[in-house]
């Protein structure tokens, strides 16, 4: 039995942040995504916009990796993972919980991430 491609998109999306594969996050969006990152925040619209977001997160050092398990249901995906900029350094920490939603090709149509300063710790 293959793997459910919404639980594979998120793993490919945890690797992709911390290898900072921007092929692997183009590839995961749909042309006309958007992102709220944070909720309440501006929403980036289109993968142009959304690839400019990944190049400046990228360039903090950023890493990730899941901190739980992911919940799919219909046509999402919700999973809780850790996000550090400038891993070994201690810069910054993120507790997030994000929220993919998905079109009938498997691609991500709204990314949504839930945190707020009370899940970030820095030393």
């Amino acid at each position: 039995m293959s793997k459910n491609p919404k639980l594979a998109a998120v793993e490919q999306y945890i690797k992709a942040l911390t290898t900072h594969d921007m092929v692997a996050i183009a590839n995961l969006y749909a042309d006309d995504a958007t992102i709220e990152d944070p909720v309440g925040s501006d929403i980036i619209n289109g993968k142009d916009a959304i690839i400019r977001f990944y190049e400046v997160a990228f360039s903090s050092g950023i890493s990730a990796r899941l901190d739980g398990a992911v919940r799919i249901c219909a046509n999402h995906a919700v999973f809780p993972f850790i996000v550090e900029l400038n891993p070994g350094n201690g810069e910054m920490r993120i507790e997030v919980i994000d929220q993919f939603t998905f079109n009938d090709d498997h691609k991500v149509v709204s990314m949504k991430a839930f945190w707020g300063e009370q899940n970030i710790t820095t030393p």
